[in-house]
């Protein structure tokens, strides 16, 4: 297990996404996974400073299924891209190139409403993480690996009224995290927990820059990987969040967000067996 710091060779994009009306869920999971991740690997896998991407594809059955449960779900999203890269202005230079702009838009068009899609930009807290690490990467004939280890659920919540910003990430990051290490059987259970503090100015944008949607008013976001979705399900677990919830996140904010993981480039940490 290492220690929770902040990541300083590299920052992180999130995109949440969905897909177009008139596509279904398993047309927009399969394009994504199999087409579009060859093209944006032909146009895009060789660009300097990427090194992580993967797509994280919304598993409806289990997210009705934490609904059933009383879980509050995250819900007009059908996946979730990550991209780490050593810097923003790298992120902001590759998806204003004419590689992307002529050659991945308009694949991304084809299954995606890229006009309610909106970006994230984040510091990565690495909180916890087993030792070992697979760092096979995608090609453009074999672009993706299903992790078929693990699952992810994606945290997203907004701070208690009256709390600041940094007051929010000490307490998540201190308190939070000794909490679920040592008190919950989800601590026992997780493989990897990354905790991603917004990075000011401009966290939350539109992902098409000429849309004004509505923006979601989130402070922080966070995942989570563990074996099963019944790791996040522990009764005794889910009490001892919810009474430390009430320190510090505004009531009713707390939103999960169930999805499956493919890896396209970059590391992902193995799950470690020993005691």
């Amino acid at each position: 297990m290492s220690q929770h710091v902040f990541q300083t060779d590299r920052i992180r994009t999130l995109i949440f996404c969905k897909k177009k009306p008139s596509v279904s869920d398993e047309e927009f999971s399969r394009y994504w996974l199999e087409e579009h991740s060859r093209v944006f690997m032909k146009h895009m896998g060789g660009k300097a400073g990427l090194i992580r991407y993967q797509q994280m594809h919304v598993n409806k059955r289990e997210s009705a299924r934490f609904k059933d449960m009383g879980v509050p779900v995250l819900e007009g999203y059908d996946g979730v891209v990550l991209f780490d890269l050593e810097s923003f202005d790298q992120f902001t230079e590759h998806w204003s190139s004419p590689e992307y702009l002529s050659d991945v838009v308009p694949d991304e068009e084809k299954f995606c409403d890229r006009k309610s899609a909106i970006l994230l930009r984040v510091k990565i807290a690495s909180v916890f993480e087993r030792d070992g690490e697979s760092s096979t990467a995608g090609t453009i004939s074999s672009p993706y690996h299903i992790l078929e280890d693990r699952v992810r659920l994606f945290y997203v919540f907004r701070r208690k009224e009256g709390m600041t910003i940094e007051e929010m990430g000490k307490h998540w990051l201190e308190e939070r995290t000794k909490l679920s290490l040592q008190k919950t059987q989800l601590g026992k259970e997780m493989i990897g927990w990354e905790q991603m503090h917004l990075a000011f100015p401009d966290p939350i944008v539109q992902f098409d820059e000429s849309m004004s949607n509505p923006l979601p008013q989130w402070d922080g976001v966070a995942l989570c990987d563990a074996p099963s979705f019944n790791s996040f399900l522990h009764p005794e677990d889910i009490k001892i969040r919810a009474e430390d919830n009430e320190k510090w996140l505004a009531p009713g904010t707390l939103l999960v967000l169930p999805v499956n993981i493919a890896k396209i480039i970059g590391k992902v940490t193995k799950p470690s067996h020993k005691e």
